[in-house]
Order: C-alpha cells, then structure tokens, then sequence
C-alpha cells in the first residue's frame, strides 16, 4: 500500500487557534419543525427507496426547511453537511465530505440544478472542510443512497441532488450574513416582468483570524465563491436560465522542517444554460449547454507536485413525459468533450523518495509509480431510458437503463457499459409503503478523475456495484415516521480514492473488490405542540479485497475493513420551540471507532551516534479508533423588524468536552536548546474540545 508522510499541521496543539478554527469543521443536523403539522406529509408513492429530502420537496416524507437548518447546530450552514443527519452517511467533523452505506466519498453524485459538480468543496488539504455552495442558494436538495434510478449515473453509491431558488420576481432584496469563519451576501431581483436575477458571494477569513491570533506556524488558508442565476420567460412554454459558479481556494503553510511545507491554489468554473420547453402539461423537454475549468496546483514537502488541468465542454437534452396518467417515461442523452493535463510527483524527504509499501497482501504483484503525467482528450457519451409506471393504485415500478461510452480508454478495455435496474413500491396499507430495489451502477474513470496518486496514469474499465435494497415506511400523517431499510452493496473493479491529509501517514490499501451490507432507521414524530425530535441508527459492515497477483491473476489478497466501515451509527435530535421567535435545539450523537492501523514508533541508535526515529505499521485496518460521542445546543432567535428580518444564533458543540480521537499519529520529542532527538511517540490526535459560536444574518 502506498504510504506518504503528507501531515496535518499542528493545529490542534496550537491552544491559540483552536477557537477560530473549529468552525469549518464541525457540524450535522436533525428533522426538526416550527409547527407539527409541517413535519411529515403523506406522499403519492415514491419508488425509489433511500431518498431524503433536505428543504422541502413534493415527493418525500421527510424535509426540513430551510428556517429549520438555521436552527440546527450547524456551522456554516453548510448544505452539504445537511446531509450528515441522515442514517446511513457516513462522516467526520474535519469535513465536509460524506459517503454512504460503506462507499467512499468519491462515490456521491453532486449535481447541482441539473449539472454535475467536479470537486465541490473548499479547503481541500483540510479534507474539504465547506461546500462550495451557499445553502441560502438552496431551494430543496434529494439525497439518494441506493437503489436510485436510470437518470443518475457514473457513481457507484449515492446521488446529491441540489436545485437553486429562483430569484425574487417581485422586489429587490439582500441577505447577509456573518461568523467566525466567513461572510456571505445573497442580492436577488426582478428581470423586467418576466424574470429574476440573484448573485451570490462568500468569502472565508481563516487567515486573517489565524494572522491576528499569532499562530505558531504560517497559516494561510484562503476561500471564495460566487454564484450567479438568471432566469427569463421566452414565452409562456419557454423558460431560459444561465447559471456561472466560480469557487477560489489558496492554502499557505509553514513550519520549521520543509517537509511540513505546503503551497496551494484550486479553481473551479462553470457555466451553463438550462432551455426548458413544455409541449403541454403533461411533457416537457430540458436542454443544456455547459462549460466548465477545473485546476489545482499543489507543491508539497520537498519536490511533491500536483498540478492539474481540466477542461470540458458539453451538451444534454432530457424529456419527460406522463402518459395516460400511469406511465412516466425519462430519456437523456449527454455529450462531453474533456482534456487534461497531470502533472503528479510524491514529494520527497531528506534524500529518500517516499516509498510505496503493501501490507496484509500476500500475493500482490504491485508496481507503484511515485510520479504521473497525462495529457489526453477524448470524448464521452450517456445516455438513459427509464418509466415509471403505476400499474396499480397500490403498486409502481420504475424499470430503466443506463449506457455509457468513452472513446479514450487503453487496448484491450471495453468502451461501454450498460446498467439495468428496477424498483418497486407497494402501498400495503394507508399507513405502509413497502419498497425493493435492484440494479447494476458503473462509476467511469474518465479524464478528470485519473486516480495519479495511486500510481494509476491510463483510463479501463469503469468501477462496478450491483444493489439490493429492501424497506419500506410507517407513516401517520402529521406525527410520526418510521423508515427502515436494509440493502447489500457488491463491488468490482474497483480503483482510487480521495486522499485524506491528516498528520498520521497516508496509507491505502489498493483495493479491487468488496462489499457493503447494513440496516438503516429512522425515527420522526411530533412530541407534543412545541417539540419534536427524531432517531436514527444505522448497522453497516463494509469490506474490501486486494487487487489480485499479477502472476496469479486468479488469486486475490486478504480481505479487510473499508476506511467508511462505522458498525453502529446513533443520531438522537429534539427541538424546542420556546416561543414563535427562540428556538432550542439539541443533539447527540454516536459512533463505533473506525478502522484504523497501528503504528510503531521507536527510537534507534546508528553507528555514528546519530539517534532517530523508525516507523513500522501493523495489519492494516485490523485496529479500531476509540468509540466517538457528542453533545451540541443550539438557541435560534427570529426578530422581524418594519422592512428588515434579524436572525441570530449561540451554540455550544461538545457541550461535554469528549475527547474524541480523530487518529493516531508519528510524534517526535526534541530538546528545545539542542535540537537533539529525546524520544519517538505514537499520539492521539483529537478532533475538536468544547466549543462556543455564535453568527448573526439579516434580510432586507
């Protein structure tokens, strides 16, 4: 497995900082409401299973308005971590980023008003701490954990959904907003009579708060983003919007020892038209055009670089029709046009170039490159078919295929791949919606997602999953929610994965099979006239196997535990209305530890009297991380003045100060006059102490 010595930096121990950045770190949410009758809706039936819907939407039992994530413990008001309230997802306080039932992070669909998003998150040597999408954009976002149908492809595990407000068609109005953080601004208005504008704008000021507090070491993380949206009525069956979204992030770190160095700069950009055309009430047509550049430059250590290029250009068009009331039929098609530029070397400490090691592999015959270099183009084409079809009051079916093809694959790899699948819903009762679902999903490779660190610089076969889900619903209109559901992910071909830096050494096993089997449940109800609350536990084990033996290519490695492997999941939230303008919330969460590695840290003596430190790993994955647990509050205050709105907010995360241990990593003990090495540690590096915030927003 490759291993590297990219780090963190000390920010935990840098007592100074730590109220300052905490913040893009740690937040979740629950199911809460303003007024019971707005928490649970019975629905027509939906046939996919595993969807959640965050801020309202027709079709699901489950939403949370937007009031209501301003009222969770939720910083930044992070849409993205939105999501991590949901059982089944799973995630850490450091980031942004999640995965579900087993996957990885990679795995997530992020679409945004149609388009796919590449690479939605800031901060990304932090682990993507924030979403490069202001949830004051949001109108409603769906998220789908399995079993989801034909009209979301090229991932393996889960599809986020996000679709934007439009803008105010009737006056001009302003939100804005401020925290530890960052600042934000949302302005919207009419287009004439016949449409609307809205611009949105965040700016992230870590580095001047880390500046002004004297941290120990050079810290300059710097993000900004901005959003814009236009919407126009052509004609009554005509509707035109254009949408530009810009995301900018620099990092600067410096320590003592230039192996803890790290300069950094990451854009994102993308703009793209959306034509909407209805031949009648019934069937409807969407045209795309789309454009969009994705860069990073990344110099790390000693001689590490990560440099990438990405551009793409493109078109879709998708129809929709409702047929005699029974039958929903979707088709898409998709033309993408992509070149990339890579340029990857692993950086290089003292005058020994990090090595890639393997561990638990018995038979790998693995040949890990420690640098990349890709520049290719090529072409890719989707393309799906799928109805929804009622075929009875109490039973729907949604039956549909996916194709893909890429041009710019190796010899020998076959070009396509096609990915059947089918669900059902049935309505045993007024109250019970019992839901199956099976299906094949593909995740390509393709030139934007080239895995360079992995020592991988050509483009096969796309990743494979098959699903099988079970479940169904309890609903009683106006009171409570009861959803269950059980699945059984199989994986294929598997390859990459998304680099978390911490301090620990990186290490990757180079899986190419596994499997993810749980149970998910969630609990939703009204307690009384002022309180509602909500429970979620998830069971999950996921696993992974060695790629196999190049000499043997029919013998595969051991088996071991996804990174994403959390066994048990409970997610306990309430919410308090005090009065119509204060609002109390508390949560309470619980995990089982992680996998992790052990590592072996001793000091030795050379021959010429020279002591230093040898790091040695255990069975990968075969150790676990402590059990995480924790407490948040959150008081909410609503204040509607003549032509202006103030919202305010206090919360407390980790009310309890649970030492919670994010990982373990190499530590080195010097004497401060010399510089000799003393002694050489394993430590425990912790997420974030208790924690005080507070932000204020106001709308005019």
């Amino acid at each position: 497995m490759p291993l590297s010595t990219a780090r963190w930096p000390n920010l935990v121990q840098s007592r100074v900082i730590i109220p300052s950045i905490f913040v893009f770190f740690i937040v979740y949410g629950s199911v809460s409401g303003q007024e019971a009758s707005d928490l649970v809706q019975l629905s027509p039936i939906i046939v996919t299973p595993g969807k959640f819907t965050i801020l309202g939407g027709a079709k699901s039992v489950v939403t949370l308005t937007k009031r209501e994530i301003e009222s969770l413990p939720l910083i930044d008001n992070d849409v993205a971590r939105a999501a991590h309230i949901f059982p089944g997802v799973v995630s850490n306080e450091y980031s942004a980023r999640f995965s579900v039932r087993g996957g990885e992070k990679d795995e997530i669909l992020v679409r945004l008003d149609g388009m796919e998003l590449y690479e939605p998150y800031h901060l990304q040597d932090f682990g993507g701490a924030v979403s490069i999408i202001d949830l004051g954009l949001i109108r409603h976002a769906d998220l789908l954990m399995g079993g989801f149908p034909a009209e979301y492809g090229d991932r393996l595990s889960g599809v986020y959904d996000l679709h934007v407000m439009h803008g105010n068609r009737e006056e001009f109005s302003a939100n804005l907003g401020v925290d530890l953080i960052n600042a934000h601004m949302l302005l919207e208005g009419p287009l004439s009579d016949r449409g609307s504008w809205l611009v949105s704008a965040r700016r992230g000021y870590l580095d001047i708060i880390l500046n002004l507090m004297g941290a120990d070491e050079e810290l300059k993380p710097q993000y900004a983003d901005v959003y814009g949206k236009i919407t126009y009525d052509l004609t009554s069956q005509d509707t035109l919007s254009v949408n530009s979204l810009y995301a900018w992030d620099k990092n600067r770190i410096r320590e003592e020892d230039d192996e803890s160095n790290l300069d950094s700069r990451y854009q994102n950009a993308m703009v793209w038209t959306k034509w909407r055309h209805h031949f009648n009430e019934e069937i409807w047509s969407d045209v795309f055009l789309f454009n969009g550049l994705v860069t990073r430059d990344r110099q790390e250590g000693v001689n590490g670089i990560d440099t990438r290029d990405f551009g793409y250009l493109g078109s879709k068009a998708e129809i929709t029709a409702r047929l005699v009331n029974t039958h929903t039929l979707r088709a898409g098609l998709e033309w993408r046009w992509s070149a990339a530029d890579y340029n990857y070397s692993v950086p290089t400490y003292g005058q020994i170039t990090t090595q890639f090691i393997q561990s638990r592999c018995s038979v790998c015959d693995l040949k890990r490159k420690t640098w990349a270099k890709v520049d290719a183009h090529g072409t890719d084409v989707k393309g799906y078919l799928q109805d929804e079809w009622q075929l009875h009051p109490k039973l729907a079916v949604n039956a549909g295929v996916r194709l893909l093809f890429q041009n710019y694959r190796k010899e020998g790899t076959q070009g396509q791949e096609l990915s059947p699948r089918v669900a059902l819903a049935y309505r045993a009762t007024e109250n019970i919606i019992l839901r199956s679902a099976w299906g094949f999903y593909h995740q390509p490779t393709d030139l934007t997602t080239i895995p360079v660190e992995d020592g991988e610089d050509d483009i096969g076969r796309a990743e494979q999953a098959t699903h099988y889900v079970i479940g169904g619903d309890y609903v009683v209109p106006n009171r409570v929610l009861i959803r269950a559901e059980a699945y059984h992910k199989r994986l294929a071909n598997l390859i990459g994965h998304i680099p978390d830096y911490g301090r620990q050494a990186r290490i990757v096993a180079p899986a190419h099979s596994g499997s993810a089997k749980g149970i998910d449940l969630f609990v939703n109800g009204v307690i009384s006239d002022r309180m509602t609350g909500s429970l979620g536990y998830a069971f999950l084990i996921a696993k992974a196997r060695e790629a196999p033996a190049t000499v043997f290519p029919s013998v595969f490695g051991e088996e071991f535990f996804r990174e994403s492997d959390q066994r048990h999941t409970i997610a306990l939230h309430g919410n308090y209305r005090l009065s119509p303008s204060w609002q109390l919330h508390g949560a309470w969460r619980f995990h089982t530890g992680n996998p992790t590695t052990e590592l072996n840290h001793s000091i030795v003596n050379s021959f010429d009297g020279v002591s230093a430190c040898e790091r040695s790993f255990g069975e990968y994955h075969a150790e676990r991380l402590p059990a995480f647990h924790s407490l948040d509050l959150r008081l909410t205050k609503t204040s509607p003045h003549n032509g202006w709105h103030l919202s305010w907010y206090f919360q407390v995360l980790n009310l309890y100060n649970r030492s919670n241990v994010h990982e373990y990593a190499f530590s080195e003990e010097r004497d401060e006059a010399t510089n000799r090495l003393i002694d050489c540690h394993v430590i425990k590096e912790p997420f974030f102490p208790i924690i005080p915030t507070l932000g204020v927003s106001v709308t005019f």
